[in-house]
């Protein structure tokens, strides 16, 4: 029985060129202005706790747009990104991508009773804003709650889906998890989770033996799943 529904965002449920050639483009452009600006002291003084010692600016900035051009998953740049990012969809700048199969899905879990939950490298903040501003209409609503690599856990890490199938209070077998990365299904699966492959267009992963579907649609064969006729 699926209890809850874990999803990823990047290539499951957002065209991962979304965020690649949209998002991260928009925040590396303002990275600087907004260390220099004193915009975000605390994520520079996280920054410069992670560095050591005691930086300046100029190194804090460097460091940051190191890590951005890396894809680095450290805190403090995931919550500058978050924080640059709200700043755009407010400003209606910055929309969220939504495949058009996953509002009627996520509308058919909640009917149901399934809770869904996003676990992303992506703050909090930025999936929220994601959702709420996408080009399907507000979908937070469909949501249960969002997980992060501070509140989760790095995401190729076992222990990380421990400690989310303990915090949302569900046996490990009562999960789903669903994203187009196979480190991410294999330590999901060594934590109990069920979880399958999700191959958009353009998806090149060697899933290995995980269950792969092409669309949410069809998980309502496969994990037996409802697909709401239409959303609320």
């Amino acid at each position: 029985m699926t209890e809850a529904v874990v999803l990823d965002i990047e290539g499951t449920v957002s065209p991962l060129e979304a965020v690649r050639d949209v998002l991260f483009p928009y925040a590396r452009a303002r990275i600087s202005d907004w260390v220099r600006e004193d915009r975000a002291p605390a994520v520079v003084a996280d920054v410069r706790a992670l560095l050591g010692g005691n930086p300046g600016l100029d190194e804090v900035e460097r460091a940051l747009l190191a890590w951005h051009d890396e894809n680095a998953k450290h805190s403090p740049l995931k919550t500058l990104h978050g924080l640059i990012w709200e700043e755009g969809f407010l400003d209606g700048v910055l929309v969220g991508q939504v495949y058009p199969d996953v509002p009627p899905v996520l509308a058919g879990w909640r009917q149901r009773g399934t809770r869904c939950f996003i676990y992303s490298s992506g703050s909090e903040l930025a999936q929220r804003l994601w959702f709420s501003h996408s080009d399907q209409g507000d979908l937070l609503g469909l949501l249960a709650g969002h997980f992060d690599t501070t509140t989760g856990g790095l995401k190729h890490e076992p222990g990380s889906y421990q400690r989310i199938a303990a915090h949302i209070g569900t046996a490990p077998g009562d999960i789903l998890f669903l994203t187009d990365s196979r480190a991410e299904l294999d330590a999901a699966r060594t934590a109990g989770w069920r979880v399958v492959g999700v191959r958009r267009p353009g998806c090149t992963t060697d899933f290995g033996p995980h269950s792969v579907v092409a669309d949410l649609t069809e998980l309502a064969d496969l994990a037996g799943l409802p697909v709401a006729t239409e959303v609320a």
